[in-house]
């Protein structure tokens, strides 16, 4: 009750104060106010009724007259106002109602309705500018682009649509979005089973307002033409890494193979050299088969394929790098421990380090030197390759792919290196050398085997 009553005297407040109301006793008081002389010359005078009647009129109607006229003019005045701003929230710029005044307050307020409807008519032909240039730059996209009303009926659509559907643009406009294929649920436009594109597409939508009303602006961004550059980019990848890793295994099998050729053009062969032409077959014939199951599990698999664990000897591994790499110092001191390794995949990520070292080492004249030194415990073993070239100048981007220092480097061989390595729940790492100048590659592998 107390809320109905408080409401009541709101309105009754609300009808008392309102200008007309408070124009109205103003100018009645003004009218009124000659009254107080008729009645004093009256009671001094003692004027019959006629004349007492006759005073009061000729006082009392000019009076009248004039607050009536007074309250006239406020009241159009506001009247005017209101119909200038109601022009203006219509966008009539060229209406004015207040053009009969030519000074005074009024007239200042004219000017500042100018001044507004001047703005106002500025911000209206930058919005139909920039909505003119949004059309046309919308058209110009080959993006597939639709404009659906309030109603989710196609407005206006692009060339890109046209071309999509090849159906005419004109022959769109005022069909529902439904038809097409579209719909939107869980807040997102999303395309049905029974679309009518041809394509999977990504839809992103934005509300765009246009004359108090909601349209909006989708766009259809083609998940296959995504797919297909993802693809395109990752086969350029594989062939870069096959390309890489075939490279760095056939150029050390062609010069042992032009160093035995080069010893058997000299006569028969020595003792020594028999013992050596067979360990350089066996090491032909080891890698070569290691890099065709390489080769073969990218062709079926175009990633990296399971570590087959086996049992391997540190002495194996070691005697098959330097007879790759003649100059390789290799330090074995007490590495004679067994370790599970995918033997394949540890050599090539040796190989590609021992070459990056040797690389690294070709500036430094007075100790061009590379060492590959094994450290074993019973739970770990650690291949160290140390070379005394120029070092790590860029630690961030070590691992970052395709990113290289060399000129014809690929930047992938330590990305390969690495992933061979954690392929055998390993771990390669690379730092400076504190003792002298160069770096230390440093591979990490587990040590126990299982039982």
């Amino acid at each position: 009750m107390s809320k109905l009553a408080n409401k009541e005297v709101s309105s009754h407040l609300r009808d008392k104060s309102s200008l007309e109301g408070k124009l109205i006793y103003l100018f009645s008081f003004l009218a009124l106010m000659p009254l107080i002389p008729c009645v004093y010359i009256i009671n001094s005078l003692a004027l019959e009724l006629l004349s007492a009647s006759t005073l009061l009129l000729v006082m009392i109607i000019p009076s009248l007259w004039a607050a009536n006229r007074c309250f006239h003019y406020v009241t159009d005045t506001l009247e005017r106002i209101s119909l200038q701003l109601d022009s203006i929230g219509n966008e009539e710029f060229n209406s004015w109602h207040l053009a009969e005044f030519n000074s005074g307050r009024v007239t200042n307020l004219k000017r500042d309705f100018e001044k507004l409807s001047g703005k106002l008519q500025a911000k209206r032909f930058e919005y139909m500018h920039n909505e003119s240039f949004l059309s046309e730059f919308i058209k110009e996209l080959n993006l597939p682009i639709l404009v659906l009303d309030h109603h989710q009926q196609i407005y206006s659509a692009n060339h890109a649509i046209e071309l999509l559907l090849k159906i005419p643009t004109n022959n769109l406009l005022g069909k529902h979005a439904q038809t097409l294929g579209l719909a939107f649920e869980d807040n997102k436009w999303q395309q049905t089973n029974d679309t009518q594109l041809v394509q999977r597409f990504e839809v992103t939508h934005h509300v765009v307002k246009r004359s108090g009303r909601n349209y909006q602006l989708l766009v259809l961004f083609s998940i296959e033409q995504q797919l297909r550059a993802n693809e395109k980019q990752v086969w350029q990848r594989l062939i870069r890494v096959l390309n890489h890793e075939v490279r760095n295994s056939l150029t050390p099998i062609y010069s042992m193979t032009q160093s035995l050729q080069e010893m058997k053009l000299t006569g028969p062969l020595t003792p020594e050299q028999e013992v050596l032409e067979k360990n350089i077959l066996h090491v032909i014939e080891k890698r070569s088969l290691q890099l065709l199951e390489f080769v073969e599990n990218y062709s079926a698999f175009s990633k990296l394929a399971p570590a087959k664990m086996a049992v391997v000897y540190p002495k194996d591994i070691a005697q098959r790098m330097q007879a790759i790499f003649p100059k390789l110092m290799v330090k074995l001191d007490d590495s004679e421990l067994p370790f599970l390794a995918d033997a394949g995949q540890l050599e090539q990520a040796l190989i590609n380090l021992i070459k990056n070292a040797f690389e690294a080492c070709e500036g430094n004249e007075t100790n061009p030197d590379v060492q590959m030194q094994w450290q074993q415990s019973s739970q770990q073993t650690i291949i160290n390759i140390i070379d005394s070239g120029q070092g790590i100048a860029n630690n961030d981007n070590l691992f970052v792919p395709f990113y290289s220092t060399k000129a014809q480097g690929s930047g992938i061989g330590l990305i390969i290196s690495r992933e061979f390595i954690r392929n055998q729940e390993g771990e390669l790492t690379l730092k400076n050398r504190k003792d002298a100048r160069g770096a230390i590659a440093s591979v990490s592998l587990s040590t126990v085997l299982e039982q």
